[in-house]
């Protein structure tokens, strides 16, 4: 450990940098379950960066969190820092949050962006100005925002492609690896192929769900509709007609397959294409929406031409792997919309061949169970991929967990007297706790039902986290909860799947209690059933890979908000019966110890 940042090894952190070491050694790869608290950025950087930098590799941390860019770019700092090194870092995330207006949604190629000049010379070639910047921030371990601010001339997203050639570690998104046309450019402009990569994979539990949207597409009538405006606010008239029959097309698709009661059916293929057929060529309409959006994005920042071609691009794609489907939705302000969805089932699509072609790859979350799931929807070659799994470094005396086996949200026992049961459980509990409390409900509707019942049982103020908040109001109502940590008397109310369910941090004092209301599992939608089908028949585990286990993985994630350092005290209540069965229980964590009580109240008093 030669490059290890700190002074101190943490408890459990020397086994996963020897497990680390192991894989990359065997040129194989590792699914590491690893809690919270154990240093895993720390942990995978330190012993990659040391074998990629003594046999000519590159190690890519690959993260869909901007915070953890962060803590992996620090990292390097504190390499170089502690041992006099040189470990060049490059911290690399899309465009359009590095580009102001068109530029970040056209890309910074082109003669329209404002640097562009400055950036490259007509050869395009890197101007003098861009190649000193390059070597100015070149061990200075900048993130990509930092950059930003410095690069005032020239363009920050280039600056940072071009930094990859030399960089030792590249902190990227998801799908600067997984999307195959995204990580060819990545590759060309560091001069490298897959087995010159260390792939480190965090929070790769997000990764199955997160690679399958990398493939999957959508669009709405009302989609179509602003994109017939655009066609004809820019003068595109005979694309403004297609777009209109196009539109006409999905309408009449509505009514044939969803008739007055479906919400949802499945699509072939040709369902869609054939009336487009009928109208225009299939090819020549995408590259004639593909010509309107190009002139668009010229003046603003976003096309809806570009989306609709898009689609149309994806719905002509492969079938198997793939499910379309059409659909009533319901958009955030309540109203129904009609959808035309083509969803990736197989996550293997994207993630098979970086994982297993790259020279080694590490996979790791705090709630990475069970691994086999992992192994099995990633396409990792089993012979080359060892689990391993961690308990908690913190001290168990600091955390209890409760299930209570008298409730459930299962749909069949989910009525009115259920929900007044879980607000007088609620409401009961936490008069108990010793702080503030978060209750994640599996769904808003089931939140906004007993957030009802909550206000009349509780003088606790209530924190909420409305479906229709974008991400700055979904802080804002975070810092305000935060900032009345000492007042021990609010609650934050949120869904498990949602923003306030996981990646959010609530250190010490901020959160005390944590009520996992249900069983967080999908409305068993088509698009679900398919899933469920595909894995099963793949895996002979459709249910627990489709459904149960991913539900599982979100209440787990949810209840990991309380508890984040080995200070931190707090109480977990699951609240449903099904905690406590076999299948359930054998996701959890190892270590995990469950106490099943009728009265968690008291346990919780106890408790503090």
């Amino acid at each position: 450990m030669d490059l290890f940042p700190f002074s101190e090894v943490r408890e459990k952190q020397d086994e996963l940098i020897e497990k680390v070491e192991e894989a990359i050694d065997r040129e194989g790869s590792v699914v590491a379950h690893a809690p919270t608290g154990l240093g895993k950025t720390a942990g995978s950087i330190t012993p990659a960066l040391e074998y990629a930098k003594q046999n000519d590799k590159k190690v890519f941390f690959v993260t869909p969190r901007h915070s953890q860019h962060q803590i992996a770019i620090e990292t390097a700092r504190k390499i170089n820092e502690k041992h006099d090194e040189t470990v060049s870092s490059v911290d690399l995330i899309g465009k359009s949050h590095l580009c102001e207006g068109e530029a970040g949604i056209r890309g910074q190629e082109g003669p329209d962006c404002p640097r562009h000049d400055n950036t490259f010379t007509e050869a395009h070639e890197l101007t003098d100005e861009a190649r000193n910047r390059i070597k100015e921030f070149k061990n200075q371990g900048l993130t990509a925002e930092e950059v930003k601010k410095r690069c005032t001339d020239v363009c920050p997203y280039q600056i940072l492609m071009h930094m990859t050639a030399e960089a030792d570690l590249v902190v990227a998104d998801y799908f600067h690896i997984f999307h195959p046309g995204v990580r060819e450019i990545v590759f060309e402009k560091a001069g490298i192929d897959l087995n010159d990569t260390i792939i480190i994979v965090d929070e790769a539990h997000n990764l199955p769900s997160r690679t399958r949207s990398l493939f999957s597409s959508s669009v709405t009538i009302p989609q179509i509709k602003k994109a017939q405006t655009e066609a004809e606010k820019f003068g595109y008239y005979r694309e403004q007609e297609y777009l209109e029959q196009l539109d006409r097309a999905i309408n009449r698709i509505a009514r044939d397959k969803l008739g007055q009661t479906s919400h949802e059916e499945t699509l072939e293929k040709t369902t869609l294409k054939e009336p487009v057929e009928s109208f225009y060529d299939y090819d020549e309409l995408i590259l004639d929406l593909e010509n309107v959006a190009e002139e668009v994005e010229d003046e603003q920042e976003r096309s809806y031409c570009a989306n609709v071609a898009e689609f149309l691009d994806h719905w002509n794609g492969e079938d198997k792997g793939f499910v379309r489907c059409i659909k009533r939705a319901r958009t955030s302000g309540g109203n129904r919309e009609i959808r035309i969805n083509y969803s990736c089932l197989d996550p293997q699509i994207s993630t098979k061949e970086p994982l297993n072609k790259s020279f080694s790859s590490v996979l790791m979350s705090g709630t990475l169970t069970p691994q086999q799931m992992y192994i099995d929807l990633t396409g990792l070659e089993e012979e080359q991929t060892e689990k391993v799994s961690f308990e908690s470094p913190f001290p168990k005396e600091n955390q209890i967990s409760l299930v209570i086996p008298t409730l459930t949200t299962k749909y069949e026992e989910r009525d009115d007297s259920m929900r007044q049961k879980y607000a007088w459980y609620l409401a009961k509990s936490f008069e108990s706790v010793d702080g503030n409390c978060g209750v994640f409900f599996p769904s808003y509707s089931m939140m906004y039902k007993v957030k009802e019942l909550l206000e009349t049982r509780t003088d606790r103020k209530l924190f909420i986290e409305d479906r229709s908040m974008d991400k700055e109001e979904k802080q804002e109502v975070l810092d305000d909860f935060a900032a009345r940590k000492g007042e021990k008397d609010s609650v934050l109310l949120g869904v498990a799947a949602g923003s306030f369910g996981e990646g959010v941090d609530y250190p010490g004092e901020v959160l005390k209690g944590v009520f996992v209301v249900g069983l967080p599992l999908q409305r068993p939608d088509l698009e679900t059933k398919e899933l469920i089908d595909f894995y099963d028949e793949l895996f002979g585990k459709g249910w627990d890979y489709g459904y149960s286990y991913p539900a599982m993985n979100r209440a787990i994630q949810a209840a990991g908000r309380c508890i984040r350092s080995k200070t931190d005290e707090g109480v977990i209540v699951y609240m449903d019966k099904r905690y406590d069965w076999s299948n359930y229980r054998k996701v959890f964590p190892p270590g995990t110890s469950l106490k099943s009580t009728k009265a968690p109240w008291k346990e919780i008093e106890e408790f503090f």
